[in-house]
């Protein structure tokens, strides 16, 4: 569902795109109350190291999300999402020259869509997505999958 795609020309350790990951998962569950399982990201080493910013050449590390729109309090809630994820950059990759996180930019442009082959919940209709899809979750958890135990683990989207 919300779609965070991370280009970075920095050189990023397994380690650092797990907790980048983490961080990104985090901060969008705990602003918007969607479930972890439902968070994707991506990695892009970007083989061009350098954009253009204002005709400058500028180090090139950002993240391009794409979520479900949120009308007016969507957009306090990603600028909250923004700053936390941007303060976890910091944190893991740093900050100074070409380490910097030179953008962040969230779109709220996914109106629909089909994941885990069920058509995905309007914003903030996560729970009750959850409720009338348990059945499956738990079939699939027997079965086996990890991302499915999980989730019926955090069942309950707090927001």
């Amino acid at each position: 569902m919300p779609f965070y795609q991370v280009f970075h020309s920095t050189e990023l350790s397994p380690e650092q795109k797990d907790a980048l990951a983490v961080i990104i998962t985090n901060a969008h569950t705990g602003a918007t109350g969607a479930l972890k399982m439902f968070v994707n990201v991506e990695f892009y080493h970007n083989t061009n190291p350098w954009q253009y910013v204002g005709g400058m050449r500028r180090p090139n590390n950002k993240i391009i999300a794409m979520t479900r729109p949120r009308g007016e309090l969507g957009e306090q809630l990603m600028d909250d999402v923004s700053k936390e994820i941007a303060e976890g950059w910091g944190k893991v990759v740093g900050s100074e020259g070409e380490k910097e996180l030179s953008a962040l930019w969230i779109n709220d442009s996914m109106l629909t869509g089909i994941e885990f082959g069920s058509i995905l919940p309007k914003a903030f209709e996560d729970q009750g997505w959850f409720d009338s899809h348990k059945e499956e979750f738990e079939k699939r958890s027997r079965a086996g999958d990890k991302l499915f135990a999980d989730a019926l683990k955090e069942s309950i989207i707090f927001r």
